[in-house]
């Protein structure tokens, strides 16, 4: 399993997830453990950053969202036709004084690409991270090697008053 720490303070920074995933002999899961902080400025404001700047989130009242970096799915097995799941979770977000509920967090990946010799390639839309969710679903793939990728976006909503402070959770990405 693999892990990105993110970290969030100040009003804009970046976020970041790495999730490479593999659908022969290799790990089926990828999770990402996801830091920030509700910081008590001025107006409030709530920002997610990585080392390396892999996205940008943007804080707005009541929620933080914004592009994380590529998940790539690379599938070489040998059969045809043949497809995989991608699925995410995500734990509750816990802070000194406050948890975040998962049900806050949605995950949505756009524009899935990559596809190769026939079938489908296909994003389900944002998802409230609530319980596993799939988020990417590939099916009728006949090539002997395909990666295929998107860039997902993160939002966690976080309710009018919360505590100031940092709060961590883990986005877990798996395929099948």
């Amino acid at each position: 399993m693999r892990k990105v720490t993110l970290l969030a303070a100040g009003l804009v920074a970046a976020a970041g997830l790495v999730v490479p995933a593999t659908a022969a002999n290799a790990a089926n899961d990828a999770s990402t453990t996801v830091n920030f902080s509700i910081l008590g400025t001025e107006g409030g404001g709530l920002s997610v950053t990585v080392a390396g700047g892999l996205g940008t989130v943007t804080p707005t009242a009541g929620k933080a969202s914004g592009l994380l970096t590529l998940v790539s799915v690379s599938d070489s097995r040998n059969q045809a036709p043949r497809g995989w799941v991608a699925s995410a979770s995500s734990t509750d977000f816990v802070g000194t004084n406050e948890t975040i509920p998962k049900s806050a967090v949605t995950y949505s990946a756009s524009s899935p690409a990559g596809k190769v010799g026939g079938g489908t390639l296909a994003s389900t839309g944002e998802q409230t991270l609530d319980s596993p969710k799939t988020v990417v679903s590939r099916t009728g793939l006949t090539w002997p090697l395909e990666v295929a990728t998107w860039s997902p976006t993160l939002t966690v909503n976080y309710p009018d008053g919360a505590s100031i402070g940092s709060y961590t959770g883990t986005i877990t990405i798996s395929v099948a």
